[in-house]
């Protein structure tokens, strides 16, 4: 526990000011919250984002105002940690325009959730139910975690997961934490929302350079989010669904470019793997053979002399040059056929 306070403490100190400033902003709410009518006033509520009342504004500070102060405990540690680890990566604009995409974007989705709540149950409740928080903004950064670094491994004392497993993951602590009263019934809503906002963005619209845009390996799928037993009919659905979109103009089929290097400078554009994806799985296969050189040394633990190290033959060659004789006695024949006894050689 003191380990964990320490690097926290100095993540704290490293932290960039776009995080020091999220986080301040979440305290100044939350504290500003707490002043009787103003929860109100910046929570969101769907029916109030329609004309006549048109309250856009909430879905900016619905991002910031938490509703408990556990929200907000539980918010920190993610924000500090993410601008550890995603921020030099993308850059402090580009972490920043992704939290407020994720963040205005779970706002609209789950406001269409509700719509279609009581569209379905005509519980007028379900329209005018007012929610708030980072939620969906935690969801986003799990899936910005799960493509940055998904073969990572999180050691806990009790359990031992992936990195790619974290927005599952987290989505069950939500749902867990619902049921439990601690969080209100929105808040799992908001994390799934926040999940598929994410996800939608850097699957197909996050700039990486040389005019391409998004993440279209693989390994960063939607299907992967999901359990294995559910990931083959999805996978089914979302393909038909990407071929829609792509069909109605909302998506684009992916094309990769390559520069030869050629004194030409032509430009090859071929339907390829994605350079970072290759990168990524490089980065994969040196983590999967040092985890098992590793496992192999823990398991065998009398072979550990098998492998000669630096050390050992530099002083296997300085025996030999030392024991090795200089100068050696040997008999010949000259070229008449006679024996030349006592003749030295030197080697």
């Amino acid at each position: 526990m003191q380990q964990f306070i320490s690097s926290f403490l100095k993540t704290t100190g490293d932290a960039s000011i776009v995080i020091k400033s999220s986080i301040a902003a979440i305290f100044f709410s939350y504290i500003l919250a707490l002043i009787p009518g103003v929860y109100g006033a910046l929570s969101i509520t769907p029916s109030l984002l329609l004309p006549p009342n048109f309250q856009l504004w909430t879905l900016i500070t619905g991002i910031l105002v938490e509703a408990s102060l556990f929200n907000v405990i539980f918010d920190i540690p993610i924000l500090f940690y993410c601008g550890k680890f995603i921020e030099p990566l993308w850059g402090a604009l580009e972490l920043l325009k992704y939290i407020a995409i994720t963040g205005i974007g779970t706002a609209l989705l789950t406001s269409l959730v509700s719509l279609a709540a009581y569209a379905s149950t005509q519980n007028y409740d379900l329209w005018s139910v007012q929610f708030s928080g980072g939620a969906g903004v935690i969801g986003g950064l799990m899936v910005a975690f799960k493509q940055i670094i998904p073969d990572q491994k999180v050691n806990l004392k009790f359990k031992e997961f992936y990195v790619h497993e974290c927005p599952l993951i987290c989505v069950l602590i939500y749902v867990f934490l619902s049921v439990v009263k601690i969080f209100s019934y929105t808040q799992p809503i908001m994390m799934s929302c926040g999940i598929i906002v994410g996800w939608s963005y850097l699957r197909f619209y996050q700039p990486r350079g040389r005019g391409m845009r998004g993440d279209m390996s693989e390994s960063f799928e939607f299907a992967s989010l999901l359990p294995p037993f559910l990931r083959f009919p999805v996978r089914f659905l979302s393909n038909n669904l990407f071929r829609l979109m792509v069909k109605i103009g909302v998506c684009t089929n992916p094309v990769k470019t390559y520069d030869v290097g050629a004194p030409s400078s032509i430009t090859i554009s071929l339907p390829g793997s994605d350079p970072v994806d290759a990168e990524r799985r490089r980065k994969k296969a040196l983590r999967a053979l040092n985890e098992r050189l590793v496992k192999m040394k823990k398991t065998s633990p009398d072979n550990e002399d098998s492998w000669p190290t630096i050390e050992d033959e530099i002083k296997k060659t300085e025996f030999l040059n030392e024991t090795s004789p200089s100068k050696i006695d040997i008999t010949v024949v000259d070229n008449r056929g006679k024996l030349e006894e006592g003749v030295e050689y030197t080697q």
